[in-house]
């Protein structure tokens, strides 16, 4: 026995090929025809596999888990397409240098139109209607190049010895900046009918297992022959093998000779090269789209923690794994026995990959993959709040300023304002506090209007909110589950992966949510008074808006009264002595464990305090719209909001106020479109690089950009006064020796 279990740790790849075969045997035997359509979805799978190996291969060369990299595939393919079926030269949506002259004239002209000068060109035409296919792929390949070394050379490379947060942050940040990049210059209709001279016609297999295209077969060839090629630089060259002792330890690599720039950056080229040529491969297939692709990197991120983060051949193994598992669940889906009703066959192919990671991630535990660094940088300093009871009155006041002295856009973005503070506040507590990486903080808020509006919204106001709010802490405390075991990357891996799942099964479960997946939220009540946004005639203590257009002033002054309660309380936490312990679990686990601090009541209890803000947010989200659905509380969203949290300041209160205030749809949102006259569809954009350069160069965030100017000063002034100092001695020796 103890002999066949050392064969099995030392075989694991045959013991899994084993294992798959007779797997595959059983399916075979009982029900031949559910073997079919996996066959037919081994070209997701290549896609996926392709994702996954530059996850791999980002993470190895340069310890960046590089969320965007599913995007990436549709921004060279997105670019591809323009060159060779539009003869267009796309530009990216670059900020035109004569806005500021529009702007500054536009502040002063009054009532007067306003000045609209030449705009920066979007798109270049190419001699002819298309370009050549070997020229475009050519360009494609160039502009895949030029992107790896952008991506290193100007994003991450500042990084390198940054915290993980900030690298996650700023992976986040790119997917948002590229997504948007497209959607703005191509729009959101999906790509369909490209051509490609790919294999055509099917090979058919024997009996009821179907067919497999000859397309999907040549991307599985080319995935594979990619993951043979790499696996034989890796281990063979001498740039694999110093790429693999930097990902051990990077400070012996630098002792023995090799350079981590250089490791780094070719491993971002090799991996931008492969995710986006096999983006154009695969437009034919999956078509293009700003949605379905980036969603790709969840079960990519799945394939590739399966494989170590290592292991090529493991990760295309398990990337079509996942993709032939996800057509079998859809098979069975459309069976009779199956119950749709509870557990809807898309969703749960969308969650697979979330089950996938949690049992990969409780079976390996400690001995998941963690890079060495040279150095580790700290985490955003968590400033003691001061000043408390002025600033809270002064944005209070503020608040109520714009919610009754201005017209209602003012007063929408305001409330939106609100709402968003709440959600960050709840990023506060979790990131900025404790130091666990989530990206499902949105998904969790959602948990708590749909429970709302499902089962509470009988309950008075506010005990309905506060109830659905419990509910969003019982998830929240669900996924810190999970953090008891793993953390950093992985941890954010998880969350990420559980906010699709909760999407997907919850949001978007039609025995759920209806088949409209917008569920209704009734306004709140107080003392018998309808408080909710649309009802403009309220009036309390004679007061009301200046006009009748919703949303309603005093629905706004609820939003107030909540947001500045949840404030203190989170003020009152950094100040308590749990905010002490939620700060030393951050800085050091076996730190805080040796003096006594229980770690893991620490995580749970931050998860669920962190859950039950959101739950807040999320449930005056619903009475702020009058409905919840799952498009404002998706994956994209969370990945979204973690942006704008972080470009606040992810570890103060004065960081929360400021992220809900340059949120989509908050205050800056309708101070750039109506006083600055700046498309709405540009905030994203400037959202998400506004985040890469304050990671780059101000981890601190907005709120903490007067800290850390004055520690600026202040060691200039330490430098200055030395160097003084040494002119001085200097001086004196020199005087001595005369």
């Amino acid at each position: 026995m103890e002999s066949l279990v050392k064969f099995a740790k030392q075989r694991k790849g045959i013991v899994a090929a084993l294992i798959v075969v007779v797997v595959f045997v059983l399916m075979y035997v009982t029900d031949a025809k559910q073997l079919a359509p996996m066959f037919s979805n081994v070209g997701t799978g290549a896609l996926i596999s392709a994702i996954a190996l530059g996850v791999v291969l980002t993470y190895r060369g340069s310890g960046v888990l590089n969320f965007a990299n599913g995007v990436v595939t549709i921004f060279i393919a997105y670019w591809f397409y323009g060159l060779r079926f539009e003869g267009k030269l796309y530009i990216p949506p670059l900020p035109n240098p004569l806005a500021l002259i529009e702007i500054v004239v536009n502040l002063f002209n009054g009532s007067q139109e306003n000045l609209d000068l030449p705009n920066w060109p979007t798109v270049i035409d190419l001699p002819g209607e298309q370009l050549a296919l070997p020229i475009a792929l050519l360009a494609a390949l160039v502009l895949s190049i030029l992107l790896g070394l952008f991506l290193h050379f100007v994003v991450f490379r500042p990084l390198r010895n940054a915290p993980v947060l900030a690298k996650v942050v700023t992976s986040v940040g790119l997917f948002v900046v590229l997504q948007e990049f497209v959607r703005l210059r191509f729009g959101e209709t999906v790509k369909s009918g490209i051509q490609l001279p790919l294999p055509k016609g099917k090979v058919k297999l024997p009996g009821d297992l179907g067919a497999i295209p000859n397309n999907q077969l040549f991307l599985v060839a080319v995935v594979v022959a990619i993951a043979v090629a790499l696996w034989a630089v890796f281990k063979y060259t001498r740039f694999g093998l110093a790429t693999r002792a930097a990902a051990e330890n990077e400070k012996g690599a630098i002792v023995l000779g090799f350079s981590p720039d250089f490791l780094a950056g070719s491993n971002w080229v090799i991996s931008t090269v492969i995710a986006g040529m096999l983006g154009v491969l695969a437009s034919p297939i999956t078509n293009l789209d700003t949605i379905t692709m980036p969603l790709l990197i969840v079960p990519a991120l799945g394939a590739a923690l399966l494989a170590s983060f290592s292991s090529f051949g493991m990760t295309v193994f398990a990337g079509i794994g996942i993709a032939m598992a996800q057509a079998w669940i859809q098979y069975q889906g459309a069976q009779s026995w199956f119950p749709s009703g509870v557990l809807p066959a898309p969703g749960l192919v969308q969650a697979l990959p979330f089950i996938i990671i949690v049992i990969a991630m409780f079976a390996r535990g400690k001995s998941l993959p963690v890079r060495g660094a040279v150095t580790l940088g700290r985490m955003p300093f968590a400033v003691r709040p001061k000043k408390v009871v002025p600033l809270t009155i002064l944005g209070s006041v503020a608040a109520l300023v714009l919610l009754f002295g201005f017209n209602y856009d003012w007063r929408q973005s305001t409330i939106n304002t609100l709402v968003a503070i709440a959600i960050a506040l709840s990023m506060v507590v979790l990131v900025g506090f404790v130091g666990q990486i989530s990206l499902a903080q949105m998904a969790i808020a959602g948990t708590a209007g749909f429970f709302l509006s499902k089962y509470f919204s009988d309950l008075p106001f506010p005990l309905g909110a506060v109830v659905g709010a419990l509910v969003a802490s019982i998830f929240g405390t669900l996924i810190a589950v999970p953090a008891l075991r793993v953390r950093g990357v992985n941890l954010a891996v998880i969350t990420l992966s559980a906010a699709v799942a909760i999407e997907q099964l919850i949001f978007k479960n039609k025995s759920f949510a209806g088949e409209s997946g917008a569920l209704k939220v009734l306004p709140p009540e107080i003392g018998g008074k309808d408080f909710g946004p649309n009802n403009t005639d309220l009036k309390v203590f004679g007061l009301k808006a200046k006009d009748d257009i919703p949303p309603n002033v005093w629905f706004g002054v609820v939003c107030l009264v909540i947001v500045v309660l949840l404030c203190l309380m989170v003020v009152n936490v950094r100040r308590s002595a749990t905010g002490r312990q939620f700060l030393a679990v951050r800085s050091n686990e076996r730190a805080a464990a040796a003096t006594g601090i229980n770690v893991a009541r620490a995580k749970v209890l931050a998860f669920g305090l962190s859950a039950f803000i959101a739950g807040i947010g999320g449930a005056l989200s619903g009475y702020r719209f009058g409905s919840v659905t799952p498009q404002y509380f998706g994956a994209f969203a969370s990945l979204t909001f973690l942006a704008f949290a972080y470009l606040g300041g992810i570890a103060s209160v004065s960081g929360a106020v400021v992220a809900g205030i340059i949120a989509p749809n908050g205050l800056n949102y309708n101070f750039l479109e109506n006083i600055l006259h700046i498309d709405p569809g540009y905030v994203t954009l400037i959202g998400g690089i506004g985040l890469i350069v304050t990671a780059v160069r101000n981890p601190e965030g907005i709120a903490g950009t007067s800290r850390l100017l004055a520690i600026r000063r202040a060691e200039r002034k330490v430098r200055k006064e030395a160097l003084l100092q040494q002119q001085s001695e200097a001086n004196r020796e020199i005087e001595g020796a005369k």
